[in-house]
């Protein structure tokens, strides 16, 4: 009688003893599989399954967080949306290069644009002893219109800005101010004068001359 129950108790020892090591082996591999996959791309909050690797159904977040507070705390990678391409039927369109439209307004050889419809007169220069040449003081109507453009317009049909200036040996317009101005603001003729300075006009008689140029303005419509 008492063979019998030794043979079973050695055979339960021996059972317990593989399920253990079958139930490590299990830990292990659990362990091993969650480590090389940290996440689950189908199912965000895990999943249902029959056993045999399949899918039954999808766990909800509520259902995840009721299940188990360790895997509650595990970190969960979004979803990552796969952008649809031509294996998928949908070809995707290559991007277009912007198309920069072209300038109304042409560049002047001056480096202004044309954007007014003045039409801009300078000159003569009068100096103060002897004479002075225009030089580059008439290439620049371009920009003395935007001046007008920028500031206020013309509050006429016409009007004019007389820029006072000194002309060194060097021949540049320098100390520029504004002498008089008419239907035009202030800015517009403070502008106009920073036109003038720095420009060259041509080497005066005397090693220091005084001069002033008139820019003259005429509306069209």
């Amino acid at each position: 009688m008492q063979r019998p129950s030794h043979r079973l108790v050695v055979s339960w020892l021996a059972f317990s003893a593989a399920g253990l090591v079958a139930a490590a082996a299990l830990s292990e591999s659990l362990e091993s599989l969650v480590r090389r996959y940290p996440f689950d791309p189908a199912c965000a909050w895990g999943r249902l399954a029959n056993g045999k690797g399949t899918i039954v159904r999808c766990l909800s977040e509520q259902e995840a967080s009721q299940l188990a507070p360790v895997a509650n705390a595990l970190p969960v990678a979004p979803a990552v949306p796969i952008a649809p391409t031509a294996a998928a039927g949908l070809a995707t369109a290559p991007s277009a290069a912007p198309v920069t439209a072209p300038s109304a307004s042409a560049a002047s050889p001056d480096g202004a644009l044309k954007t007014s419809r003045l039409e801009v007169t300078v000159g003569p220069v009068t100096a103060d002893q002897g004479e002075l040449p225009l030089g580059k003081l008439g290439q620049a109507k371009d920009r003395y219109a935007k001046c007008i453009d920028d500031n206020g317009g013309l509050h006429g049909e016409s009007g004019e800005v007389h820029v006072r200036f000194l002309v060194r040996s060097k021949g540049i317009a320098e100390g520029v101010s504004v002498q008089k101005r008419v239907n035009v603001s202030a800015e517009a003729a403070r502008c106009v004068s920073e036109v003038v300075d720095r420009r060259h006009v041509g080497t005066p008689n005397e090693p220091l001359v005084g001069a002033t140029v008139v820019v003259k303005f005429t509306s069209h419509p």
